[in-house]
């Protein structure tokens, strides 16, 4: 089926879906291309292969998916989600126009929409795989998984992929991960796998709940931090509202946007957090995009041209 979908007015695609994927290290599962992105989407044990195409930022997205089982409209409530559609960032772009230090990159990432995981489960995975490595290392690592254990499918002339399931992850065990470089993280996946395949833990069933809900829920998982659980409320949950205040990769950035390149502390990020009231946690989410994207200065001015993105740290659990 061919479908459109309205975007937020300047809404940037494949920028915002490269602010967590890296053009360079895929599928993850995504592919990405100059104009799109592809990847196959799971509602519940279906799938369905989508293609998402932009023409230029604030462009209709143009929808080519292929399914037997779900409506126009499913698809569409899917891709919404996902892209972050309906996330409204004016308030955050707000505080950071106001911010002397900020103000200049705000323009540069108004047309971002945060990405989110196609699933909870596939978030927790890549969270857990995010567990003390840079992100690029963890974008490797996933694109390992998802070679490994899945198969590429194909539509419109175009190849891509879908996020192992939990029973796939199950059946390669620890000894496969482990090979794959995964290393410690093997086993946690691996109980996460056993868990979501037994029933035991509902993670789709999480979403909705409470944020008290999901910290003590997942916390009780081996394997399973405060850090990580924060990075799946926002990679997984889409909730903004949160954000891994101990990262490494945040506290190395406002180091240098605001203090000399001296790294700050959870505490000094909490507190310039709150400077920018309600909307902090997603003026770091966008400033991590400007990061990634090659958009930042250390002075916090906007880089004149893009350079390669730079590697974010990602705290210890």
């Amino acid at each position: 089926m061919r479908l459109t979908l309205r975007v937020p007015a300047g809404y940037d695609l494949v920028s915002s879906v490269h602010s967590w994927i890296y053009p360079d290290v895929q599928p993850v599962p995504e592919v990405t291309w100059k104009q799109g992105v592809g990847r196959v989407f799971t509602f519940g044990n279906e799938s369905a292969r989508v293609l998402v195409g932009q023409l230029r930022p604030g462009a209709t997205l143009k929808v080519l998916a292929e399914s037997a089982s779900f409506s126009r409209e499913q698809i569409r409530n899917k891709i919404r989600w996902v892209l972050g559609l309906k996330v409204d960032v004016s308030d955050a772009l707000a505080a950071m126009q106001a911010d002397p230090i900020i103000s200049d990159i705000a323009p540069s990432v108004a047309g971002i929409r945060p990405y989110v995981a196609n699933s909870l489960f596939e978030g927790l995975v890549k969270s857990i795989i995010q567990q003390q490595v840079s992100y690029r290392a963890a974008n490797v690592l996933t694109k390992r998984l998802v070679l490994e254990l899945t198969c590429a499918h194909e539509l419109d002339g175009r190849k891509f992929y879908p996020f192992p399931t939990s029973s796939q992850l199950f059946r390669s065990g620890e000894e496969g991960l482990r090979a794959l470089g995964l290393g410690y993280k093997a086993s946690y996946l691996v109980e996460i796998a056993s868990l979501d395949v037994s029933g035991e833990v509902n993670f789709e069933g999480l979403l909705g709940c409470s944020q008290v809900e999901v910290m003590d829920t997942l916390t009780s998982i081996r394997g399973v931090g405060e850090w990580t659980v924060q990075t799946l409320m926002i990679a997984g949950l889409g909730d903004f509202t949160v954000f891994p205040y101990g990262d490494l990769g945040i506290q190395n950035l406002l180091g240098n946007l605001y203090q000399h390149g001296k790294r700050m502390t959870k505490n000094e990020v909490i507190e310039k957090t709150h400077s920018w009231g309600n909307a902090g946690p997603m003026v770091l989410y966008l400033l991590m995009c400007a990061d990634v994207l090659g958009l930042v200065g250390t002075s916090g001015r906007p880089k004149t041209h893009k350079r390669p993105p730079r590697v974010r740290t990602l705290s210890k659990e």
